[in-house]
């Protein structure tokens, strides 16, 4: 059956990929794709071979590293048993993909930058449905496509536009560190290892802002400066490129509208696909050894990073008690019900450690 192409890849866009990650020939990186296809085969604790496509795909995010390839491979596995409140109801085909298509736009763009890097465009498509969107429904939706992306674009690495015009406020409190937690660390990073060459923010209210402001106690200092604030969208055509943008923007692209719909479509017409991924698995009675990474994917391990990082961007200086026996001083109302919620919400927080709830807003 053949496919419809949503997102555009030139036939020369893998071999100038694999130029950059400093292979001689594409015979060399297709040799290191077959050595990984051997390796998977060996491993009766996986559900499936994967596909070339998808393997090619890890080589690219991991930068050409077969071993860290490997171990994303077996992330890429193990994270659907360790995460089920985003894979076990992650199927395109269900009621919850409708909330999320009338409430935001969130659409990969289908053209490639000139460096090769693709463009997401969020924006909020209807304030009251919003206000009450869960921010989980955003991380399967995020995931969804990158199913698309690994067996259909090339993952060389992403660009963000988020526009904040008409974003309320209630959503944003919901946007816990556990939430940031899972999307950018446990499957953005810790799975799909895509690179972030940019995010630009325009329209952006100042109750958006402060969000950002727990951002920067997150991310890592290099992704912080990648975070860009513009004053309208005329940046863009300039760091994007027209041809790239939506004609909403002033670009010469299909609308956002438009380009949800034929998001959309594709996920109906991939729906076996989708299915096939519902049943993916790891046995781990079969599996011989657990990857270094394996314990951030439990309980404990989750529930400490999410600590460590709730009150990590704090404003004053922490004493040297455990993650979560802090007395914080923080700027803003919303950091401090970030703060609170999540840690209050964690039991192994709360079962192992005095949390010292004085919190005070400035």
């Amino acid at each position: 059956m053949g496919f419809t192409r949503f997102l555009e890849v030139d036939d020369n866009v893998l071999e100038r990929v694999v130029k950059l990650l400093n292979y001689s020939s594409i015979d060399l990186f297709n040799e290191d794709v077959g050595k990984i296809k051997e390796w998977i085969k060996k491993q009766q604790h996986f559900p499936e071979v994967t596909a070339d496509e998808k393997i090619k795909n890890f080589l690219i995010l991991n930068k050409g590293s077969v071993e860290k390839s490997k171990e994303k491979i077996e992330n890429y596995y193990t994270i659907r048993s360790h995460l089920p409140e985003i894979f076990d109801n992650i199927h395109p085909k269900l009621s919850f993909m409708e909330t999320v298509k009338a409430s935001i736009y969130f659409v990969p763009l289908p053209k490639l930058t000139k460096e090769m890097y693709r463009v997401f465009f969020y924006k909020v498509r209807d304030p009251h449905l919003t206000e009450t969107f869960e921010p989980v429904h955003g991380i399967r939706l995020l995931v969804n496509i990158q199913e698309i992306r690994m067996i259909e674009d090339v993952t060389y690495g992403d660009v963000f536009i988020l526009d904040g015009k008409n974003t309320p406020f209630r959503p944003i409190l919901k946007v816990t560190p556990m939430v940031i937690y899972k999307a950018l660390i446990a499957i953005y990073k810790q799975v799909f290892s895509s690179r972030l060459k940019a995010v630009y923010v325009i329209n952006i209210p100042p109750y958006v802002e402060k969000f950002f402001i727990l951002l920067k106690g997150v991310l890592k200092p290099k992704l912080i400066e990648r975070i860009h604030f513009c004053e309208n969208s005329d940046v863009l055509i300039e760091k994007i490129g027209k041809e790239i943008l939506p004609v909403d923007y002033g670009g010469e692209e299909k609308s956002l509208e438009e380009l949800q719909e034929m998001l959309y479509q594709k996920f109906k017409e991939r729906e076996d696909y989708f299915t096939q991924l519902d049943e993916l698995r790891i046995n781990d009675d079969l599996k011989r050894q657990r990857l270094k990474h394996d314990e951030m994917f439990g309980l404990a391990g989750t529930c400490i990073s999410v600590a460590t990082m709730a009150v990590s961007f704090k404003a004053n200086e922490l004493d040297k008690s455990p993650p979560c026996c802090v007395q914080l001083k923080t700027r803003t109302l919303i950091n401090c019900l970030l703060v609170v919620s999540e840690c209050w919400l964690c039991p192994f927080v709360r079962n192992n450690y005095k949390f010292n709830k004085q919190v005070q807003c400035a």
